[in-house]
């Protein structure tokens, strides 16, 4: 039980350290994305060592893609949107992805020659 605490907690005070961060910023940005990049530092740099967050991580990413129904099913209302303007989501989703794949690849490429 107080593993499950400890998990959560450092989940719940990552997030909340995103969140104040995301306040301070003078532009709109995700503040859990800002949670998650200071827990991935955190990781890299040993503060936090993955077995503390590991009870409730797991769980939180098997179920991860019920959150994903909503979408879908709002999607269902702009059927109609979708229908007229699929030529240019399927540009934008096939061109996101590539470039998105070929930053990775390149970045992964570089730090492998960092070290």
């Amino acid at each position: 039980m107080l593993l499950l605490l400890r998990a959560a907690l450092i989940i719940w005070l990552y997030l909340l350290g995103g969140k104040a961060v995301a306040a301070a910023l003078p532009f709109d940005f995700p503040a859990s994305i800002l949670g998650l990049v200071a827990l991935f530092v955190s990781f890299n740099i040993g503060i936090i060592k993955v077995e503390w967050v590991k009870p409730v991580a797991d769980p939180m990413l098997t179920y991860m893609a019920l959150l994903f129904i909503p979408i879908g099913v709002g999607l269902i209302n702009y059927l109609d949107m979708v229908q007229t303007h699929w030529a240019s989501l399927l540009a934008c989703i096939v061109i996101g992805t590539f470039s998105v794949m070929t930053l990775v690849g390149h970045l992964f490429q570089r730090l492998l020659k960092v070290n």
